[in-house]
């Protein structure tokens, strides 16, 4: 910290040279390198750069009435690069003209002799010095860059030369830093889903939800995912192929995918089971036969019926092989219900892990018996 402050400061004396080499018997004139600063600063601190940068400023002139020299009333004052101070790491300094004026008729006048300013005057230039730095390319601290104005005057007036007191000049110090080095890694997954396999009744197809992956990126910590066809969507029948796209706050991206499989499907249930609702008396047993197929074909398999409680479909009350297979996609087996209670069931037929198609069952005596409500509710499985 002492070094960095001795070479601001250095950088700060270079600039005041400049300013302390006439004595105040003149008009004096500024260039301000800050406009955003108020007053005038001939001491600018550019903070951090990167190595070989281009800064450009645009430094405005102040022509301040002082002392008893005057610039002459009417004349235009054109400020030029007279000289320039830069690092021995290298870099440079460039500045244009800058124009002042014309000075305008209440300025004070000296054409009869030395005068003193009846009150405080200023003009300020017309056009500003557009000065553009380029940095060194070696990293390091407190890099001074001076230029140094001369001065004409048009039309020529009365003692020119010492009309204006002092040097005219501007300083400005930056650090050249390297530049942290960009975020070019993508995000990773850490959670996609798998392929997803559903079966509908509905040849429009099924609305399939599914949980949007998770995924961790090195410097972002909330880096943003989505997937297409997003969950909740209605997927046609067949397969889709579904894309998640992760990106991070500096655009990196990464893809991931699954594949959601909609079959239709469906069951034919046979007599004595009715679709739309059986009725069983409590003790008896209840022939179940049913054919069932996916995409157009009969299904084989091992498969099951669950009898789950209506009104709660989280629980199985019970749970029947679906017996032998006595033809292409067609099952047959016997429900003894004396281990149920009187009540409402929903049964399913399975296939392995696909529930193809269920009715209503009324189990009527027996503990607690009741009806099937007229209602209907969805599958436990997808």
């Amino acid at each position: 910290m002492r070094n960095r402050r001795a070479g601001r400061a250095g950088a700060l004396a270079i600039a005041s040279l400049f300013l302390m080499a006439g004595t105040a018997l003149a008009d004096s004139l500024a260039a301000d390198g800050d406009q955003i600063t108020p007053g005038v600063q001939t001491y600018v601190d550019l903070g951090s750069v990167a190595p070989g940068a281009t800064i450009s400023r645009d430094v405005p002139m102040t022509l301040f009435c002082a002392g008893l020299r005057h610039v002459d009333q009417g004349q235009i004052v054109t400020v030029s690069e007279v000289g320039t101070t830069v690092p021995a790491e290298g870099g440079s300094i460039t500045a244009t003209d800058a124009t002042i004026g014309p000075v305008p008729s209440g300025w004070a006048d000296d054409t009869g002799g030395i005068s003193g300013c009846a009150a405080p005057m200023t003009v300020v230039s017309t056009t500003p010095s557009h000065v553009t730095i380029v940095a060194p390319t070696v990293p390091g601290l407190d890099y001074a860059f001076v230029v140094e104005y001369g001065r004409t005057f048009e039309p020529a007036g009365v003692a020119d030369a010492s009309s204006i007191t002092g040097f005219t000049s501007v300083a400005f110090v930056l650090d050249v830093v390297d530049a942290a080095p960009a975020d070019g890694v993508p995000p990773t997954f850490s959670g996609a889903p798998g392929d997803i396999d559903v079966v509908t009744t509905d040849p429009a197809g099924a609305v399939v939800a599914y949980a949007l992956p998770s995924a961790t990126d090195d410097t972002d910590p909330t880096p943003t995912v989505g997937c297409l066809p997003a969950p909740g969507s209605l997927f046609a029948v067949g397969s889709t192929a579904v894309t998640c796209t992760v990106s991070d706050a500096a655009g990196n991206t990464a893809t991931s995918g699954f594949t959601v499989t909609v079959h239709l499907g469906g069951v034919a249930w046979e007599s004595p089971v009715s679709p739309t609702g059986t009725v069983v008396n409590h003790g008896r047993s209840l022939p179940l036969k049913v054919r069932a197929w996916m995409d157009g074909a009969p299904l084989a398999g091992p498969a099951r019926f669950d009898l789950v409680p209506c009104g709660d479909p989280t629980t199985v009350a019970m749970t029947v092989d679906a017996g032998r297979q006595v033809g292409p996609g067609r099952w047959m087996t016997v429900l003894d219900t004396r281990s149920l209670a009187g009540s409402c069931y929903r049964v399913e037929f399975v296939v392995g892990d696909h529930a193809m198609g269920s009715f209503d069952l009324s189990v009527v005596g027996g503990a607690a018996s009741s009806r099937c409500a007229a209602h209907r509710w969805a599958n436990r499985h997808s």
